[in-house]
C-alpha cells in the first residue's frame, strides 16, 4: 500500500509547511565524518532533530551525531542522489508520510522488523496509524515516528459563548457534525457578525465524512452521499460568504487568531487595508495538532480563549518520520539514536516539555500527560484528547491514489463555486479526469 497524505486536499491545495533550513557539508566531508568513532550523519527536514541529537549526547558522553537540516524542497533530491549512489551517509534519513513510500520503494530505507532492531515488539507502545504509516507495502517497518499529528476543530470559547452560551467541547462538536450541519453553524455565526473558518480550505479535511470510505475501494471509486453533501457545502461556503477568505499561512490568517481582521478582503499586507473596511472574527480551524502551537504562538490576545473539538471524521496531517539508511555502515549506532528519538518514555517526556506542546507517539508518556491541562485552550486537557483523535484514525482508508484524487475534486469543486460549471458537468469531468489517469478504477455513470 501506498502511503499518502490521509485526506484528499480540496479548494486552496496542498498545505505548505515552512522549515528553517541550513547549509549542509559536501558528501565528500560527511562521508569521512561517518565513518569516524561510531559518528552518525542525520538528514531532516527542521530543527527538531537538532534538539534531539543535544539530548542525545548530554544523556550519552562520548556518542557522536551530526544533523544536517535540508530545506524540504531539495530534500527529496538530495536524498534520491546519495543513495542511489549507495553513498555511506546520511546513515539516518526522514520524511513526512507523503514522501517516504518512494524512499521505501527505492530501498533506500532498512528493514526495522527484523534483528537486530525488532521494531514489530513496540507496536504496542506506538499510536497505531503512526506504526502503520511506517511500514512499506509488504507490511515492513522501515520508519518511526516521535510524533502524532491528528486533528480536530480549534475553536474560540469566547465566540462560542456569544453566539451559543456554550463553550463545552462537545457542544460544538455537535455544531460540526457533519458538513451540512457546518453550513448551519456558520450560518449562526454569520448572522452574528463571525465567520466559521479563515478560509474554504477547512473544509478539506472532512471529505470522508461520518461513515468515512476509502476513495477507491474494490476497483470502484467511493462517491459516496458524505462527499456529494461535502461538495455542496464546499460551494456554499465560497458562494454564500460564509468564511472570511483569509487563507492559510497568509497574513491575514496569521492576525486572525490574534483579533478581528478586514472582511472579504484581497490582501496579502496589513498595510495594504483599507482601514474603513468591515471586519470579522474567526471562529475555528481545522488544524492538527501542530497546527494547535500555530494558534498559540500567533493568538496573544486570545490564550486561554481557544478550546478544541472533533470534526465529522478523523484525520492527520505530517509527521516526522525516521529510518536507517540500507547503505549506513553504522547502522548499530543509528538503531540507537533512532530508538532513543523515537521508543525512550524519557525522551517523550523530555519532548512534551522542550517543545512547548509537540503530541509524542510514544502512547506511555501521551498517556501519563493525559491530565496536563493547556493554559492556551482554557484549560482543556488536550493530550487526552490528542491520544483519543489518534486512536481513531482509521489508515486502511489511504490509498495509492488519494493525491490525485483530491486534486482532480477540488478542481472540480472550484469551477462550481465560481460559477464555470454545474454541479453535473462538474462531477462529470471529475470522472473524466480519473478515468484518464486511472482507467482500471470504475467511476459512476
Amino acid at each position: 500500500m501506498r502511503i499518502k497524505k490521509l485526506i484528499a486536499l480540496v479548494m486552496t491545495g496542498m498545505l505548505a509547511i515552512s522549515f528553517v533550513a541550513c547549509g549542509s557539508g559536501s558528501s565528500k566531508d560527511s562521508e569521512g565524518a561517518a565513518n569516524k568513532d561510531g559518528k552518525i550523519v542525520v538528514w531532516t527536514l527542521s530543527d527538531d532533530l537538532k534538539q534531539f541529537a543535544d539530548y542525545y549526547k548530554e544523556k550519552n558522553p562520548g556518542k557522536e551525531v551530526e544533523v544536517t537540516v535540508i530545506a524540504p524542497a531539495d530534500y527529496p533530491t538530495k536524498v534520491t542522489t546519495a543513495l542511489r549512489g549507495k553513498a555511506n551517509v546520511p546513515d539516518v534519513i526522514v520524511g513526512e508520510p507523503q514522501m517516504i513510500p518512494n524512499f521505501m520503494e527505492a530501498g533506500f530505507f532498512e528493514d526495522l522488523s527484523q534483528a537486530p532492531y525488532n521494531a514489530e515488539e513496540y507496536k504496542d507502545k506506538i499510536v497505531d496509524y503512526v506504526f502503520q504509516a511506517g511500514k512499506d507495502e509488504n507490511g515492513i517497518v522501515r520508519a518511526l515516528s516521535y510524533q502524532v499529528t491528528p486533528g480536530g476543530i480549534t475553536y474560540r470559547r469566547d465566540i462560542a459563548k456569544d453566539v451559543w452560551g456554550n463553550d463545552d467541547p462537545e457542544f460544538i462538536a455537535e455544531k460540526f457534525k457533519d458538513v451540512k450541519t457546518i453550513i448551519e453553524t456558520a450560518k449562526e455565526l454569520k448572522d452574528k457578525g463571525y465567520r466559521i473558518f479563515s478560509d474554504t480550505g477547512n473544509l478539506r479535511w472532512f471529505v470522508y465524512g461520518n461513515d468515512p470510505q476509502p476513495w477507491v475501494k474494490d476497483g470502484k471509486l467511493m462517491m459516496t452521499e458524505d462527499r456529494l453533501n461535502y461538495v455542496d457545502a464546499a460551494v456554499d461556503l465560497y458562494q454564500q460568504k460564509l468564511v472570511a477568505f483569509a487563507p492559510e499561512w497568509s497574513a491575514a490568517w496569521y492576525a486572525s487568531m490574534n483579533g478581528p481582521i478586514p472582511l472579504d478582503a484581497d490582501w496579502q499586507e496589513l498595510k495594504d487595508v483599507d482601514p474603513s473596511t468591515a471586519q470579522t472574527e474567526v471562529f475555528s480551524y481545522a488544524l492538527p495538532t501542530w497546527g494547535t502551537l500555530i494558534i498559540r504562538d500567533n493568538g496573544q490576545n486570545n490564550i486561554g480563549k481557544f478550546g478544541v473539538t472533533t470534526g465529522p471524521n478523523s484525520y492527520f496531517s505530517g509527521g516526522t518520520f525516521m529510518g536507517i539508511s540500507s547503505y549506513s555502515k553504522n547502522k548499530e549506532a543509528a538503531w540507537d539514536f533512532l530508538k532513543f528519538c523515537t521508543l525512550n518514555e524519557d525522551t517523550a517526556n523530555w519532548w512534551i516539555e522542550k517543545s512547548k506542546g509537540d503530541v509524542v507517539s510514544y502512547i506511555p508518556a501521551l498517556e501519563s500527560h493525559k491530565d496536563m491541562e493547556n493554559e492556551a485552550l482554557g484549560g482543556q486537557k488536550s493530550y487526552a484528547f490528542w491520544l483519543e483523535e489518534a486512536n481513531k484514525i482509521d489508515y486502511s482508508l489511504v490509498t495509492k491514489y488519494d493525491d490525485q484524487i483530491g486534486k482532480f475534486f477540488g478542481q472540480a469543486i472550484e469551477s462550481i463555486q465560481k460559477g464555470e460549471m454545474s454541479k453535473e458537468d462538474a462531477l462529470k469531468d471529475f470522472y473524466k479526469n480519473i478515468s484518464t489517469v486511472y482507467p482500471e478504477i470504475e467511476v459512476p455513470k
